[in-house]
């Protein structure tokens, strides 16, 4: 059983073993070097796409999955958004337990003495009333209500690391599959009926580093059209901008900054922002698009 991903250098290891030999060879054992960054660009899309589309459920598609990187990262941001229990400072006791022992405590004993108290030192800058600052609790803030969220995870090569690391199950499907249409519907085990128009769409489908593996321009084509038709959001995370995905595939360059809206001129060019339309942190890049034929689907 191999260790690990042989060497730290991707670029390495595709030049040595090529890539589908290479994912062969660490089926089992493979982990993505970038995952913090990774976790950290998913945890603020998520926040935005919540904040702006209100979802009652995201049904999910990790596609070329790795070893389940995207799939923890995803759980972990839903279980730190909308923790199970409630957090212990939103007691509704009526008092804080300082507050009880403070009243129970009997008040410790005064020496008497015949010379009279010497007065408690007041700063200056305290001598004179200030405005009293109000913050809100967390009960007075806007808060967004809790969506059910759902995970289809397909790798061709590492589905085994995947299953191990999430316990979780994960389709041995390639772009080349699901290109030919054998990709199934969220919940279903089996591809859908060639033609059928009522098919259920995955809300979300996240590539990471993963799409610019596709070798021709053919193949991307064939892959992003029929994703076009079977989900509304492509989210695409890589260390840089490649591929490139052109607007007559079937997706439209989306803005996933604060906007929210379809990318148009030249963005927030340059900096941590990457060409303008892009979330970048921890050197991953965050890029969105959302499809043509499903921008209206409820």
């Amino acid at each position: 059983m191999v260790n690990g991903n042989l060497s730290n250098s991707m670029r390495d290891n595709y030049g040595t073993h090529g890539v589908e030999e290479y994912y062969r060879i660490v089926s089992e054992s493979y982990r993505n070097p970038h995952y913090l960054g990774l976790k950290k660009v998913l945890a603020s899309f998520m926040d935005r796409y919540v904040a702006h589309e209100k979802p009652k459920r995201i049904r999910v598609l990790d596609l070329a999955a790795g070893s389940g990187e995207a799939t923890e990262a995803l759980l972990a941001w839903k279980a730190a958004r909308w923790p199970s229990a409630p957090p212990a400072e939103q007691s509704t006791s009526g008092s804080s337990p300082a507050a009880s022992s403070s009243e129970s405590a009997p008040s410790p004993a005064v020496p008497s003495s015949s010379a009279p108290p010497r007065p408690a030192f007041i700063p200056p800058a305290r001598q004179f009333p200030q405005r009293a600052v109000v913050r809100p609790s967390r009960a007075s803030q806007p808060s967004i209500p809790e969506p059910e969220l759902s995970i289809v995870a397909a790798d061709p090569f590492t589905a085994p690391a995947y299953r191990t690391r999430t316990g979780q199950p994960c389709l041995e499907l390639s772009f080349a599959d699901v290109a030919a249409g054998k990709l199934p519907a969220p919940g279903a085990t089996d591809p859908p009926d060639e033609g059928a128009d009522d098919v259920e769409l995955y809300d979300i489908v996240i590539i990471s580093f993963a799409l610019h593996l596709v070798e021709t321009s053919s193949e991307l084509w064939a892959l992003l059209d029929a994703l076009s038709k079977r989900a509304r959001w492509l989210c695409v995370t890589a260390p840089h901008k490649k591929p490139d995905v052109k607007s007559s595939w079937g997706w439209r360059r989306w803005d996933p900054s604060a906007a929210w809206q379809p990318a148009e001129g030249r963005g927030n060019v340059g900096g941590q922002e990457g060409d303008g339309f892009e979330i970048v942190l921890e050197r991953v890049r965050l890029r969105l698009w959302r499809s043509e034929a499903n921008w209206d689907a409820e």
